[in-house]
């Protein structure tokens, strides 16, 4: 078969505040950036849920209970294919050999395989009946085909897992939907928008959430012309709800958070410790017969962002007011203002572009004491 479905639907690498996933790297975050984009285009979850309906419930409980309606489970395959005509709208799906999977599922949820499942309960029932005179005889021992009950198994959890997933998968949508959404209407309590500040909200928002995971240590080249490799986590997710958890807070821990922008109403992904209301993208307004960005049209109705709304210029213009009070008082000379200006605008572009230097240091840098100090020197 292509792919086991019981090892896990998709795998990831994390490391440095990205994942590695189909042989690309994006920023830790993203995955949950474009679900929440995705979720609502061509009615990508109406689809798919449509489709995960009871009758996948009931085979996995028939199955537990060592009975099987062949006639439902091959529906259930039948449902399974058409859910998979969706899923590849809603990344990272995107990245699996979809037809792979198609092919699979048509060959497990066969009449077929069916007839092999309902076979091998009335083999293990008929053991089971067997007493114990029987069984200290060894003659229970002697019934059992090793061969057959391992294949029979390896069949039986790829069934199991597909089933698991697709049962899942329209309440893992709902719930991520509705919690990551809820997060993001709660970042203005934020103090400052770091992981320190927004770790308890997301705490508040998600609860504990406990689910399976399969973790391993790999090394990870930094990229394709790289000769070393270094550490990296992998993960292999056997639910969607799963992968997006761990892809949300990947991202929060390294200063990644979604954000919902008020003028095209799209998310998009904060990388720094800017308080930026408005995304980069194009806005669906004109002014004068142009298109703008958002932020653009933002500012043309005067709805631009402010200084104080951005930590990092608002620590900056303070610092440079105070050196210009105290050279209007000749308390220091033009030159070393001049240096301690220069100093000042390099800490803050690193702070803009570092976000880990921005909550860390970059307020201390920029303490009157150390940045005269450090221009001195």
């Amino acid at each position: 078969m292509a792919m086991m479905f019981s090892e896990g639907i998709f795998t990831a690498d994390y490391r440095d505040g990205c994942v590695y996933l189909g042989g690309k790297k994006y920023p830790a975050g993203y995955f949950v950036l474009q679900f929440l984009n995705q979720y609502y285009v061509n009615d990508t979850a109406a689809r798919i849920a449509v489709f995960c309906d009871e009758i996948t419930y009931n085979i996995r409980r028939q199955l537990r209970c060592g009975y099987l309606n062949i006639e439902e489970y091959e529906k259930t395959g039948r449902n399974t294919l058409e859910s998979l005509k969706a899923l590849p709208w809603l990344r990272p799906f995107d990245t699996l050999d979809v037809d792979a999977m198609r092919r699979q599922v048509t060959e497990l949820f066969s009449g077929e395989n069916g007839e092999r499942i309902c076979e091998y309960f009335r083999s293990r029932g008929k053991i089971s009946t067997f007493d114990q005179n029987e069984v200290g005889v060894g003659t229970a021992s002697r019934r059992c085909d090793m061969a057959y009950i391992e294949e029979m198994e390896t069949l039986l959890a790829e069934v199991n897992a597909i089933l698991a997933f697709f049962d899942t998968l329209s309440e893992d949508m709902s719930n991520a939907m509705k919690n990551i959404r809820a997060f993001i209407s709660r970042l203005d309590e934020a103090e400052r928008l770091d992981e320190k500040h927004l770790l308890p909200i997301a705490l508040d928002v998600f609860g504990s959430v406990p689910f399976p995971l399969t973790e391993e240590y790999v090394g990870l080249k930094k990229n394709k012309r790289s000769n070393e490799a270094t550490v990296a986590r992998r993960l292999r997710f056997d639910r969607y709800y799963s992968f997006l958890l761990t892809d949300f807070f990947e991202g929060l821990h390294h200063g990644h958070y979604p954000r919902r922008c008020p003028v095209c109403k799209s998310y998009f992904l904060m990388q720094s410790a800017r308080r930026t209301i408005y995304c980069s993208g194009m806005s669906p307004y004109e002014a004068r017969g142009k298109r703008l960005t958002c932020r653009a049209y933002a500012a043309y109705v005067h709805r631009k962002e402010l200084a104080e709304g951005d930590p990092v210029t608002d620590i900056y213009n303070r610092r440079c007011s105070v050196i210009r009070a105290e050279l209007s008082r000749d308390t220091i000379t033009p030159e070393f203002a001049a240096k301690a200006k220069a100093l000042a605008l390099e800490h803050k572009q690193r702070a803009q572009f570092d976000h880990e230097y921005a909550v860390t240091q970059y307020e201390k840098d920029m303490e009157r004491e150390k940045l005269y100090h450090d221009a001195e020197h």
